[in-house]
């Protein structure tokens, strides 16, 4: 069983009974690699670009 799977929960006597109701095939992740593209604007970013941090520090300094 993996990520997405549905599951049934029946209460029993003596505690409860799982059962896989529809089972999620598994992916490999390099077949996935390159099917997604965002589009290219401007500047490559850096990883500080998503620094939540340091974007209230441009903030606050008056740079956007």
């Amino acid at each position: 069983m993996g990520a997405g799977a549905r599951i049934e929960v029946h209460e029993e006597p003596d505690g409860l009974k799982l059962r896989v109701v529809r089972a999620v095939a598994t992916a490999d992740i390099t077949g996935l690699a390159g099917m997604v593209k965002a589009p290219v604007r401007g500047v490559a970013r850096k990883l500080e670009d998503f620094d939540p941090a340091e974007l209230l520090n441009r903030t606050r300094r008056g740079k956007s």
